[in-house]
């Protein structure tokens, strides 16, 4: 059988008695097996329009051109994916994934997590406390536990699976914090120098997962869970026209990443990035939406989110206050703004119309020796170099179709290269050198330590593009990572990890930290399938610190040189 979604969404919904004949799917959690109540009616939170703009299918289906039995259905190849995928191998469970794309897709290239074996019960919690203060306190308490007890065994796990695929990280970090003198011994690594990145390890680890028995099943999105008695059992996948069915006998875990390209739901909960770019594709929110028609709901609004740009310059710059333009080349904010939180300024500038993410900002030669009498450090000219276009002939670790710095020898070169009036490029540097002698800024407040005149040729500018990377939250989940009902129970065989769930993040502004975000999407796909398998937190195959240790003893390594 195969329905047409679009249309079904413009027709009026089915009687609930036509619907608790199709089936047992989109059972409210608690109702009995055969009732589907209001299922082709959005859930409460949500709307046709945000399953129109997705793969989630709301019309119940009940015919299927194929139907197979695993103990562990993963929806979703990517960076919590995998780790479930590979964990539930290692607790002896059978396991399919469904994918959409035709390949497995991740994004990022580190992630991290704690070594308990060397740290203090107390630094830990003093670690946590300080991560709670820097997002407004808005994380959930009982995910920051869960990082901070698991990231670094699955750190460890991810050393020794990606050595084993062939895939190993390219650095090794050390990051530990000292708190008098105790440690939380936090651990780095990362997988590949731009452009390479977690999606080269991903499909790395889905390889090897293929060896040890996982079926993976591509351009096979999920679209809609199989309910009964309240308790997810499995999950139907649309190949072309065609259903099929794939029964879970222990649990299904929902790994499809966040909402941010499906438009619908980025008016509801997300509408601060609404003009926005966006840096992924094809992140509908499926995973969401299915769980949300089996009885799931939507963390709380005030979803955080990474909005950044680390290619047109390299990352360190993007921390220094330089003297940032709009597209008509006039001064609009005070740069003492760090980069997670330049959206809120951005927001506010002219953009006729324009994507407001797009901004410039513009320094002079001299300006590795202003930011050292800052008390800081920046990237030198040689590595400015590289983000040049065409300037060097194979950059090396940059997105070659993005970078966009420049360097001329007069103001009125530099603003054709950016593409902004010249006129109004050198009234806006004028300026900004009169509140310099006067040691004053009165436009906008800049620390007067910031105040350097621009009056060193040649002339640097960046065209900076600022867009979503990621939405940090998602579906209310428990503290094993189960998707939860509006009464915060858990859904019995339902588990939702990655950024399509949680609140970990917690704060407007994403304020993870040394690899921490890819780091909770690898530990709450590893540690939802071993809790799925086995009721327990505690891997059947753990991998310790002192079978890694010794990748993180290199001096070099730990500096990140």
């Amino acid at each position: 059988m195969s329905i047409d979604r679009k249309e079904f969404l413009k027709g009026a919904a089915l009687s609930a008695g036509s619907l608790a004949a199709l089936g047992v799917f989109g059972c409210a959690p608690g109702a009995s097996s055969g009732t589907a109540g209001s299922a082709a009616e959005p859930p409460e939170g949500f709307s046709l329009d945000d399953y129109g703009e997705s793969n989630a299918e709301l019309n119940p289906i009940n015919a299927f051109s194929d139907e197979k039995t695993y103990d562990i259905v993963v929806v979703g190849a990517g960076t919590s994916g995998l780790p479930a995928v590979l964990s539930a191998l290692e607790e002896g469970g059978s396991v399919a994934c469904l994918q959409k794309e035709s390949t497995p897709i991740a994004q990022g290239n580190n992630s991290s997590g704690f070594i308990l074996e060397l740290s203090t019960d107390n630094a830990v919690q003093k670690w946590m406390q300080a991560y709670r203060k820097a997002v407004q306190y808005r994380t959930n308490l009982s995910q920051l536990e869960f990082f901070a007890r698991h990231s670094g065994e699955t750190l460890c796990w991810l050393d020794k699976a990606a050595g084993e695929a062939g895939y190993p990280a390219s650095t090794y970090n050390d990051t530990t914090r000292t708190y008098g003198d105790e440690t939380a011994a936090f651990r780095r690594h990362t997988f590949g120098i731009k452009p390479e990145n977690n999606g080269h390890l991903i499909r790395a680890l889905a390889s090897m997962a293929e060896e040890h028995g996982a079926d993976f099943y591509y351009e096979t999105p999920g679209v809609q869970l199989v309910v009964e008695d309240g308790a997810c059992t499995g999950v139907i996948g649309r190949k072309g026209s065609d259903y099929l069915r794939f029964n879970a006998r222990k649990a299904v875990i929902i790994a499809t990443g966040d909402y941010q390209n499906n438009e619908s739901l980025i008016r509801r909960y997300s509408p601060d990035i609404a003009k926005f770019g966006r840096k992924q594709s094809n992140k509908t929110g499926d995973g969401i939406l299915m769980c949300a028609a089996a009885g799931g709901r939507m963390s709380p609004v005030g979803h955080a989110k990474q909005l950044h740009d680390m290619d047109s310059a390299p990352k360190p710059l993007a921390e220094l206050p330089f003297l940032a333009l709009d597209a008509n080349g006039t001064r609009f904010m005070n740069e003492d703004i760090p980069m997670i939180s330049w959206n809120l300024a951005l927001l506010e500038k002219n953009t006729a119309g324009n994507d407001p993410g797009r901004f410039f900002r513009v320094f002079d030669d001299a300006y590795m020796d202003k930011v050292a009498s800052w008390g800081g450090t920046a990237p030198k000219a040689e590595v400015l170099e590289n983000y040049i276009p065409g300037f060097v002939e194979s950059p090396k670790g940059v997105y070659s179709d993005l970078i966009n710095t420049h360097r001329c020898d007069s103001l009125d070169e530099l603003a054709d290269e950016l593409g902004i009036p010249a006129g109004n490029l050198k009234e806006s540097v004028e300026r900004f050198n009169e509140m310099c002698a006067q040691g004053k800024d009165t436009d906008f407040g800049l620390d007067e330590q910031y105040l350097m005149p621009i009056d060193t040729p040649p002339y640097w500018g960046v065209s900076q593009w600022v867009r979503v990377s990621a939405i940090c939250s998602g579906l209310a989940v428990n503290g094993t990572y189960q998707v939860i009902d509006s009464n915060d129970e858990a859904i019995p065989g339902l588990y939702a990890v990655g950024f399509c769930a949680g609140e970990l993040c917690g704060n407007h502004d994403w304020v993870y930290t040394d690899g921490m975000a890819c780091g909770s999407c690898f530990t709450s796909g590893r540690y939802a399938a071993i809790h799925a398998m086995t009721g327990g937190l505690t891997p059947s195959k753990p991998v310790a610190w002192e079978e890694v240790m010794d990748l993180y003893k290199d001096a070099k390594a730990l500096k990140g040189a």
